[in-house]
Formats: C-alpha cells, structure tokens, sequence
C-alpha cells in the first residue's frame, strides 16, 4: 500500500466512526424523547366548566422526590372532601406536561392547584409542608368550599 491509500483508509475509518458516533447519539436523543412524551399531544385539561383539583405528580425521580410523591399519593387516597364535592382530581406527571406546570406556575411536584370554573386559578400549594405529609388538605379544603359558595353565589 502506498502512503496516499493508507491516508485514504485513515480517512474512511475516521468518517465511519464518527458517523457511527453520530447515529448512537441520534439513537440516545429518540429513545429520550418517546420515554419523556416529547411527540405525545399537548391537550389541555378537560374542564368542562367546572372546578377541579389539579395534582402535580412524578411517574419517576429520586428517592428523595419519590418519598415526597407518595407521601402525598397517600394522603390523597384517605382525603374525601374532593369526592363528596363532586370536584374531579386530576393527576397530571409534572415531568411529562411542562406546558400545563408552565401555565399554572407550578415549580416542582408534588404540588395542588384549584381551578375555577373557567380553568383559572383559585389557589394553589406547590410548597410541601413536609416530606411525610407535603399536602395542606385542611386549606385544600376550605378553598374548596369557599370556591363553591362562591359559585353558588353566597
């Protein structure tokens, strides 16, 4: 082989592994995106004109994270004042809809939000109270009422 192949080879093999390189990296990007819902629609909440209980979760993070997610879960699962209210608690994973997170102004999860009637804001608790027990119920609930006394005008 004269000095002009072997440059010639050297080059190809260059251009292979960085084509190679190129693809793992496209791979790792595509594989990101379909676990993090980047090609999911972006709905908006199903409102139907009426109130609702928005709950910021995480489907995954750090243990940390974690212990604080299901120890609000579980305080949820106990709480009834939703329930008997007729108002609707929505989940949605803080880490898969930005855009709602964005357009409720929530930071971290897990946090509360309540809508009114036309999907503004009436209060919202994104600040835990503690690691065991990160949810107000009491002040969730008595935004509750008072939200529906005042849609009922009293």
């Amino acid at each position: 082989m004269n000095p002009g192949q072997v440059l010639t080879q050297t080059y190809r093999q260059r251009v292979m592994v960085l084509a190679l390189f190129g693809v793992l990296v496209l791979t790792v990007l595509l594989i990101k995106a379909i676990n993090n819902g980047w090609f999911t629609p972006r709905t908006p909440l199903e409102l139907n004109g009426e109130p609702a209980l928005v709950f910021f979760t995480l489907a995954e993070g750090c243990d940390c994270e974690m212990t604080v997610v299901n120890a609000a879960e579980a305080q949820l699962a106990t709480w009834i004042i939703p329930k008997e209210n007729g108002i609707p608690l929505l989940r949605v994973d803080f880490s898969r809809r930005p855009d709602l997170a964005a357009l409720y102004d929530v930071a971290r999860a897990p946090a509360l939000v309540l809508l009114d009637t036309q999907g503004l804001v009436f209060w919202k608790q994104d600040v835990g109270l503690s690691d065991e027990a990160p949810l107000d119920l009491d002040t969730a609930g008595s935004q509750i009422g008072h939200l529906l006394d005042l849609s009922k005008g009293n």
